[in-house]
């Protein structure tokens, strides 16, 4: 059985790796326009709980439009690197951080009934992701949201066929190890949608927004990508993050869900 992944030893490249430059841009942007209904503009304050937040950049920033959030993650470089950003932004009062596992939150008491529980990048690198979102759904309030975002194996299946990479393909599904080597961002267990959509579903979750992030991005040339604006190409993944086929190949689902 594999264990959950601590990124104590990657804690540096995630910025530019994940959230930096491009790709970071187009998450952003889904993120927004699924989350707006939730985020308006003089709307009330929300309780918000990152599980597994790692360095919050997308916390920090609804702390910073009057949110009350908790960041949690079990590595104490990335809490670190969060801690760093508090206080360049000046957010301490606003955000709590806590050196926790997702599996626990749910038994602090001041993390209960929460408005929106944010959950992004996480599934995919824990050894029981259903077992996840169950913990998940038992911090939100009724009416709360959970955000789900989670690394698509059909992406990396296509990934692996344009490569001519069938062997590969066919290990990594034989064995149901899909990582790379100890270094790489590849998560341990990618998963499918159909998979976290029965698992929303038997947890009593309705999913209320359903989006694709990277639908093209990432099979495109890179001389492309640089010779095109980098505005049009959001502007081109946030208009066809919710047509199928596209959103089916998109390097990351986001799935949000709400508790009737």
């Amino acid at each position: 059985m594999t264990s959950d992944r601590n990124f104590d030893d990657l804690a540096h490249r995630f910025r530019n790796r994940i959230y930096g430059g491009l790709k970071g841009d187009i998450r952003l942007a889904v993120l927004n326009r699924d989350l707006a209904p939730l985020l308006e503009e003089g709307g009330p304050s929300l309780k918000v709980i990152d599980a597994g937040g790692g360095q919050g950049q997308f916390a920090m920033d609804l702390a910073a439009a009057g949110h009350r959030v908790f960041l949690a993650d079990i590595s104490a470089q990335m809490l670190a690197q969060a801690e760093q950003q508090l206080q360049e932004r000046q957010l301490q009062e606003r955000v709590t951080l806590l050196q926790r596992p997702l599996q626990e939150l749910a038994e602090l008491p001041e993390l209960q009934n929460a408005d929106l529980v944010i959950c992004h990048a996480v599934l995919e690198w824990l050894a029981r992701p259903k077992e996840a979102i169950d913990r998940l759904r038992a911090l939100l309030k009724p009416g709360g949201h959970l955000s789900l975002t989670f690394y698509n194996r059909r992406a990396l299946e296509f990934r692996l066929l344009q490569r001519g990479s069938f062997r590969q393909l066919d290990h990594n599904i034989e064995t149901g190890h899909w990582g790379g080597h100890p270094g790489s961002l590849t998560p341990q267990n990618p998963l499918l949608l159909e998979w976290v959509g029965d698992w929303v579903a038997q947890a009593g979750l309705a999913v209320v927004a359903h989006s694709g992030i990277r639908c093209f991005h990432d099979f495109m040339t890179p001389e492309m990508r640089d010779r095109l604006p980098a505005a049009a190409i959001v502007e081109k993944e946030l208009a066809y993050s919710r047509v199928e086929p596209y959103r089916q190949l998109a390097r990351y689902i986001h799935l949000l869900c709400m508790l009737p």
